[in-house]
């Protein structure tokens, strides 16, 4: 499939042709963003070591910040002045830079045993980028702590069930011990940023926005076989079905978009995501709707088909501290995105997306404000490459 030409202009802009693809994900000992213009750079002893344990966890939002970060960051340091420190067993990424340290065996206890214990030993302070720090490392140890969002305390009422409680309660302390204890607090909007100040007190200066991206898309291939003669999905065609990628957390809101199906019977709606997705819409009484399609879990390469070819990408969010989704599918081409209208929403789309008022809007596609400039402009405000230069600098590096 070809690149819309809007998106090949933007590529063109930004980085040179890489040679790997799905750089520094956990799938394999693959190198991360290595170009031809790499330059040795002088060796320096690491002042930061990073906590490695998403590397043993299934790739969301979150890890994908830590991996697509680290993976521009490796670019950009000096040789050995940051390490990852990760337990004996995970996938070990491959960079050029960045030093990897393998330390004690996975276990749960590791980010509170196995981690600071290694910090402690080598006089490194903690970099963790996904919303967990050592609660018990010296003082000399206390490093940058990012902090995707505070929806575990703004939100409670997502958390009911008994896993969902003591999840809550987790989060809620590590909240506290990253207000408290972290030398610099990193966030990835402006909307996290005073949520954060709102519910913890932190003051402003502490916190630095970096936002993610959407440039790892670009490795991945659209898989256009799903479209081939009867395809995968017999009753998706191209152009003719919204596209949404749903799970059972609360904040994802997957109700709506059966609402919304039930309300537009002219209209396919096309859901990917595992669980119990059908089941929950049999609790809503909304299970035997004829237009919508359980796609299951699909892989990326179908993701990037799926996003290209559909009337509009769904994602009617009730919170989020950045929600990554519709920049991907902006990425990938969708010619539309339609998300909720919340503060964070409008922060990161801005004119280019469509917006649904959750509160007067409970499922109805018609009474959405439509997208007032082109989805594609949207990709220029954010880059990987530019949120690795800004947590160098907040490390002097």
């Amino acid at each position: 499939m070809s690149q819309p030409k809007k998106l090949q202009n933007l590529t063109n802009l930004q980085d040179r042709t890489v040679r790997s693809s799905l750089a520094g994900t956990c799938a394999g000992r693959v190198k991360p963003w290595q170009v031809e213009d790499c330059a040795p750079r002088t060796p320096a002893r690491p002042l930061y070591a990073v906590d490695g344990w998403f590397l043993t966890q299934r790739v969301s939002g979150i890890q994908r910040y830590a991996i697509e970060i680290l993976a521009e960051l490796d670019r950009q340091i000096p040789a050995g002045s940051v390490e990852i420190v990760l337990p004996e067993g995970a996938p070990q990424p491959v960079y050029d830079n960045i030093r990897v340290v393998v330390q004690g065996q996975a276990n749960p206890l590791w980010e509170q045993r196995d981690y600071p214990r290694y910090l402690a030993g080598a006089g490194r302070r903690w970099l963790c980028m996904c919303n967990v720090i050592p609660l018990h490392s010296p003082d000399a140890c206390r490093g940058i702590a990012v902090w995707h969002d505070v929806c575990y305390r703004a939100r409670p009422d997502f958390y009911r069930d008994p896993r969902g409680r003591a999840s809550a309660a987790w989060h809620r302390l590590q909240y506290r011990a990253m207000a408290a204890r972290a030398r610099r607090i990193v966030t990835v909007s402006e909307f996290s940023k005073t949520e954060i100040e709102r519910y913890y007190g932190v003051p402003g200066e502490r916190i630095t926005v970096i936002y993610n991206a959407w440039q790892h898309m670009q490795r991945v291939a659209a898989d256009e076989s799903i479209f081939a003669g009867a395809g995968k999905w017999p009753a998706l065609r191209p152009g003719r079905y919204y596209f949404s990628m749903a799970n059972l957390l609360k904040n994802k809101n997957f109700p709506w978009v059966l609402r919304a199906a039930k309300n537009t019977p002219e209209a396919v709606f096309a859901i990917a995501g595992g669980g119990s997705l059908q089941a929950e819409a049999r609790a809503l009484g909304l299970a035997e709707l004829p237009n919508v399609v359980y796609l299951g879990y699909v892989t990326d390469e179908e993701a990037k088909a799926l996003m290209a070819h559909c009337r509009a990408f769904l994602f009617p969010t009730l919170y989020e501290g950045f929600g990554i989704p519709p920049l991907e599918a902006i990425a990938c081409g969708a010619p539309a995105v339609l998300v909720s209208d919340t503060p964070c929403m409008r922060e990161i789309y801005g004119p280019h997306a469509g917006y649904i008022d959750l509160a007067a809007n409970p499922g109805n596609l018609r009474q959405i404000t439509p997208p007032a400039a082109d989805p594609a402009a949207v990709l220029t405000r954010y880059a990987w490459r530019e949120s690795a230069r800004r947590l160098a600098g907040l490390m002097g590096l």
